[in-house]
């Protein structure tokens, strides 16, 4: 919606309130409801927003600050992402960019990060569309923590137990402006995955934080909770998602090349990008796979550990088999917890190095290497001079004090494993 719309909307009186939302440095959703009076104010004014206090956006998952003194950052709503939400009452939501209050833009904002990455890229010529695929699980808490249902791995079965939720779910996406491509009941019991249609990057990243609330809500009024944890159960298969992306032209069209010597179709300049992705994907799995829970999912026999780009499903970058149909290649790595604005950051940063330094790759050959946890992860973060450069450094050193804080909290917790194992020890 443009800002005359979104007025024009609030003047029906069909809305009473709307959430002021922006994502936080781990991807969070962090907000306030404003009444509708207070809302349409601010968008007659040219300039303004909501302020909330900084540490909001520094919290860690268990929304624990990292630093002692913060000044205030004002969240400036995007009118292009205003929504009536279909299944609460008479409220809307829009997400914002963060500023600091002298209306600068906000270093450590993930979305204007996100913008300014694809205006880089676009002073180079070039676009990029991103279709994004979340797994994730459906839960009781009954007693403890069960999957929602037992049905098997892509069977009618699964879509039939949860028809009903499934039918909510993407009739309130697409109420949105979500369109859903596929639903599929996915390997592990109550896991489902979604495919959405792709859109310009920043629009895809707009629509997943969108999508997870939506999911999450729906789930809610079916009395269940829908988990984005990439590893909830130790026995069960971990959540992925893939993502799907397109470098086009300035005229959004598709940089393929049906003459290319490699057999695939693509572009030289696509190669150029890609190769750039993989002498960083070092530093970019630690946004991929953000969690110590993350790393327990790689174990796993179907989880991808090709550090290069090719056609078998276990390559980090994969050509689908039907990659000339549909022009689109795949980032086969991250979660569904990741943060996509900042991974979606340190893709295209990093494919723009590689367009300019005419990086090559081949095809079907292991060129890189991939972290062993996200110690290690955020050990090649922190010695990728160009991506700290490039998204920042108070944005990568902000996220690994996130992260090693994390590891220290985790590393001090006493597990359930340790006391089985070591308890009566020495007897």
């Amino acid at each position: 919606m443009s800002r005359e719309d979104v007025v024009e909307t609030l003047k029906s009186g069909r809305i009473d309130y709307v959430r002021v939302e922006f994502i936080d440095l781990l991807g969070n959703v962090r907000g306030r409801s404003l009444r509708r009076a207070e809302f349409e104010n601010l968008m007659l004014k040219e300039s303004g927003g909501v302020p909330y206090a900084e540490s909001l956006v520094l919290l860690d998952y268990k929304d624990t600050p990292i630093k002692s003194r913060y000044e205030d950052v004002i969240a400036v709503p995007d009118p292009s992402t205003f929504i009536v939400l279909p299944y609460l009452e008479r409220t809307a939501r829009v997400l914002s960019y963060l500023n600091n209050p002298d209306q600068t833009p906000y270093p450590l904002c993930s979305r204007g990060l996100l913008r300014r990455a694809l205006q880089k890229l676009e002073e180079l010529g070039f676009g990029l569309s991103v279709a994004f695929e979340p797994t994730f699980y459906l839960i009781k808490n009954e007693n403890g923590i069960f999957p929602a249902d037992y049905a098997k791995a892509f069977s009618p079965e699964g879509l039939m137990e949860e028809q009903n939720f499934l039918r909510d779910v993407i009739k309130y996406l697409e109420a949105v402006g979500i369109q859903v491509e596929m639903v599929n009941k996915h390997y592990g019991p109550g896991q489902y995955e979604i495919t959405f249609s792709k859109k310009e990057a920043l629009e895809a990243a707009d629509s997943l934080i969108t999508a997870r609330e939506v999911i999450r809500d729906t789930a809610r009024l079916y009395k269940y909770f829908a988990t984005y944890m990439p590893k909830p159960f130790a026995d069960k298969p971990g959540s992925s998602m893939d993502i799907y992306f397109m470098l086009e032209d300035s005229n959004g069209k598709p940089l393929i090349d049906q003459s290319d010597n490699k057999g695939i179709g693509l572009n030289k300049v696509v190669y150029n990008f890609i190769g750039g992705v993989l002498e960083h994907l070092g530093a970019i799995i630690s946004f991929a796979a953000p969690t110590i829970n993350s790393y327990k999912r790689f174990r796993e026999l179907v989880t991808p550990n090709l550090a290069g780009i090719g056609t078998e499903r276990h390559f980090i970058i994969r050509v689908p088999s039907n990659f000339r149909d549909i022009g689109l290649l795949e980032f086969r790595l991250a979660d569904p917890l990741a943060n996509s604005y900042l991974l979606l950051s340190s893709i295209i940063f990093a494919g723009i190095d590689g367009i300019e330094r005419n990086l090559d790759v081949e095809i079907n050959s292991v060129t890189a290497e991939l972290p062993n946890d996200i110690n290690d992860a955020l050990n090649k973060l922190e010695r990728d001079n160009y991506l700290k450069y490039s998204l920042g450094n108070e944005v990568v050193s902000s996220f690994v004090e996130l992260k090693k804080r994390e590891i220290e909290s985790y590393n001090a917790y006493i597990t359930p494993w340790e006391l089985d194992a070591y308890l009566k020890a020495g007897w």
